[in-house]
C-alpha cells in the first residue's frame, strides 16, 4: 500500500474540484442554534461548503483548515477569514473569542493526543455562552475496524487516516474540561452519501455563562 500524508492526500482531494459544494447536513441542523452577526470558527473546514454557508446567514467565519488546496479552492467573493494552518494549534483560535466553534469530521481526523489539546483550546477559545458544534464518527460506524490499524480506535485506510470516538468517553472528556452537553446522537441517518452510510456523533456543547 502506498502511504501518502494527509495532507497531500486532501491537497490532492481538493486540488480535483469535484468535493460537495453544498452546505452540509450538520450545517443547516446547526444553523438553528445560531444568531447573525456572532463570530464562528470553522475547524478542518476543508473547500469552504459550511463556511459560506454560515457566511451567507449572517455569521462573521473564520475558516482553518491544514490543505492549502481546501483553503486555495474557497469562494473568494465571500468576506471569509481563511487561514491555512494546522486547526489543533491554530493561534486563530486565540485571537478573538468565538460564540461558536465549528468541528464537522474533523475531532476523527486527528489522534487522540491533538484532541486532548484542541478541546480546552476550544473552550478557552469561546465566549461565555459559546456553542461547540461537532459531528465524528464513532466506534459503531461501518468503517470501524477496516484498514491498516495504527492504535487504539485508528486506521489508515482509503489512504488517509481514521480515528473513531467512542461517544461515552468524548462526552466525559467535554464535562471534564467544562462544557454543559445541550444536544448529543449517535446514528447512521446524519450523513447518507449513496450507500455511505456513516455513524456519527453530533454534540452541541456550551460553555457556561
Amino acid at each position: 500500500m502506498k502511504v501518502i500524508t494527509d495532507v497531500s492526500y486532501w491537497n490532492e482531494y481538493y486540488g480535483k474540484d469535484n468535493a460537495p459544494k453544498p452546505p452540509s447536513d450538520f450545517a443547516r441542523f446547526a444553523i438553528e442554534y445560531m444568531e447573525q452577526e456572532k463570530q464562528l470558527i470553522d475547524l478542518g473546514c476543508g473547500n469552504g461548503r459550511d463556511s459560506v454557508f454560515f457566511c451567507q446567514n449572517g455569521i462573521k467565519v473564520t475558516a482553518v483548515d491544514s490543505s492549502k488546496g481546501a483553503v486555495d479552492s474557497f469562494d473568494k467573493s465571500m468576506p471569509i477569514f481563511a487561514v491555512c494552518d494546522d486547526f489543533v494549534k491554530t493561534n486563530a483560535l486565540r485571537c478573538i473569542d468565538f460564540d461558536y466553534c465549528y468541528a464537522r469530521w474533523s475531532i476523527h481526523a486527528i489522534n487522540k493526543a491533538q484532541q486532548d489539546e484542541l478541546l480546552p483550546s476550544i473552550y478557552n477559545g469561546l465566549k461565555a455562552g459559546g456553542l461547540f458544534f461537532s459531528e465524528s464518527r464513532t466506534i459503531n460506524d461501518v468503517k470501524f475496524g477496516q484498514g491498516e490499524p495504527l492504535g487504539e480506535h485508528e486506521y489508515f485506510a482509503d489512504n488517509h487516516y481514521r480515528r473513531f470516538l467512542d461517544p461515552t468517553m468524548l462526552i466525559s472528556q467535554l464535562k471534564d474540561i467544562g462544557f454543559e452537553i445541550i444536544y448529543y446522537e449517535e446514528s447512521d441517518k446524519f450523513s447518507v452519501m449513496g450507500e455511505d452510510s456513516p455513524t456519527l456523533i453530533r454534540i452541541i456543547a456550551k460553555k457556561p455563562v
